[in-house]
This record gives structure tokens, sequence and C-alpha cells, in this order.
């Protein structure tokens, strides 16, 4: 029963253009089939479920491996690569070997 939270495209979660997310590596990762719990500001006055959705597709990748990637990014909700790679600086500050789970429902 993973939780997944949210503070950021709302929108693009509820209507659908937001299929995905990264997120850093889990000691038990997402895998395919797991119910995903969809939380808008989740541990807050203002959590809300979004959405319940099986999860379809979970890939561990170092940052290196999609920080560039166009595709990951739009799929993300980023309007590009470069986009998603200043977040994620600003974020994470991620070295190149760093792990993460891209995940889609």
């Amino acid at each position: 029963m993973p939780i997944l939270g949210f503070t950021v495209f709302k929108n693009e979660i509820l209507n659908g253009e937001k299929r995905q997310t990264i997120r850093k590596a889990r000691k038990i990762p997402i895998k395919v089939g797991d119910t995903l719990y969809l939380h808008w500001k989740l541990r807050t006055k203002q959590c809300e479920l979004l959405k319940v959705v099986k999860c379809t597709e979970a890939i561990r990748l170092r940052y290196s491996d999609f920080c560039d990637d166009e595709d990951i990014a739009r799929r993300d909700g980023f309007e590009n690569a470069v986009q998603m790679k200043e977040w994620f600086e600003k974020r994470y500050a991620p070295k190149p070997d760093d792990l993460f789970d891209v995940i889609r429902w």
C-alpha cells in the first residue's frame, strides 16, 4: 500500500496528464501491480487523496541515466529536461550515481 505525496502538479495528476513520479530509491521498492495512493500535501491539514491507481511500471535508474531525458521529464510534468534537472538539483543535489525509482501508473 505505497502512499505517494505531492506538492506540485495537482491538476496534472487529476486530469491524467501526469502518470509518473520519480522518487529516491526505497529500501522496499514499489513494484508493478502495487496499489498506489496519491495524496496532495501529505501530513498537512490540506491533505487530500487525489487518486488510487495501479503501478504499471517501476524502473530503478541512476540520476545520470535520466537527468537529460526529455521524455521522462515531460511524463513527470516538466516542460523539458532542463527544468526537471534544475528541480532535482535544488531538491536533492544528486550525485550522478544516486539511485531513483521512476514509478508509472
